[in-house]
């Protein structure tokens, strides 16, 4: 019998620093609206979703952007009724926890327990101008130390990886090992030449690489004076693209998946299982290219 999971990422337009989290959430709202007429089952809202993309910058008044609570107050709406509707949920956001920042997504399940949380572990740009970093992030944000998990929700093995994550080809396998099905992955991207190629070369190899699906969800348009890209889609195991933003603004991209496709691709080409771990050694040796400190 077919396992069938309709999925949604709910791609926003730009949040811009004079937006409220209330009117933020309003928006988000209006999505999940779309996505409970659509019978979706998972709606994935993007990286940092009730804020603007503020680490473009360094700026010394950067808490009013971090959540003290999980799950934060301003999602309460949503969840609440993304519980009614029968929704899982994945949403990113600013944690403060003990003292230290974090770029955080959470996901609920359909009865709208909480199943798990995430801490981004790649940071992107420097903790001071360097000359080539875009943004910001090791200057705001500690690097995650929850781990790469998988989580139940939806009747689907579910993973996270947050951005700069998705660079990163250990963010995936490191998931697939534990069985992950769907990986779903929000962004805020400034907009560069490459932007939106590079971004898709790195979903579609991880999801082929592993052979599975993986949702790549955008905060865009221009936001505070920056550009983001957009470019939020859903990709099958064998890195095709089954859906795709046509927007820069809030959006839904949904996909009906059915996860026992993976099951012949994984058969025909068993990446995980014809892996040569011994020879592998490098990969965990300690890093030896410092970020630099200014």
């Amino acid at each position: 019998m077919a396992r069938i999971v309709t999925i949604a990422a709910a791609q926003l337009g730009p949040n811009q620093e004079s937006s409220s989290r209330e009117e933020i959430v309003e928006r988000m709202l209006a999505l999940l609206d779309q996505a409970k007429a659509q019978s979706v089952e998972l709606v994935a809202y993007p990286e940092m979703a009730l804020t603007t993309y503020f680490p473009k910058k360094i700026r010394m008044d950067f808490d009013q952007f971090f959540e003290t609570e999980i799950p934060p107050k301003a999602l309460e709406p949503l969840l609440r009724r993304a519980k009614e509707a029968r929704i899982a949920v994945h949403v990113g956001f600013c944690e403060k926890a003990d003292g230290k920042y974090f770029n955080t997504a959470l996901l609920t399940d359909r009865d709208g327990r909480i199943v798990g949380t995430f801490r981004k572990i790649h940071l992107p740009g420097t903790k001071a101008a360097d000359g080539f970093a875009q943004v910001y992030e090791p200057y705001y944000f500690a690097h995650g130390d929850t781990g790469y998990k998988v989580f139940d929700a939806c009747g689907a093995k579910v993973g996270i990886a947050i951005c700069q994550d998705r660079r990163y080809p250990e963010s995936y396998r490191a998931l697939a090992l534990q069985g992950a099905e769907i990986i779903l992955i929000g962004y805020n991207t400034p907009i560069s030449a490459l932007a939106l190629d590079l971004n898709e070369l790195c979903l579609r190899s991880g999801a082929y690489a592993n052979a599975c699906f993986v949702v790549g969800i955008a905060k865009a348009g221009v936001e505070d004076g920056v550009e983001l890209i957009g470019g939020s889609c859903v990709i099958n195991p064998v890195g095709q693209v089954l859906a795709k933003a046509a927007t820069t603004g809030d959006e839904l991209v949904v996909s009906r998946i059915d996860l026992d496709q993976m099951t012949p691709v994984r058969k025909r080409w068993n990446f995980l299982g014809r892996r040569q771990p011994q020879h592998y050694a490098t990969l965990l040796q300690p890093v030896t290219e410092k970020e630099p400190h200014r």
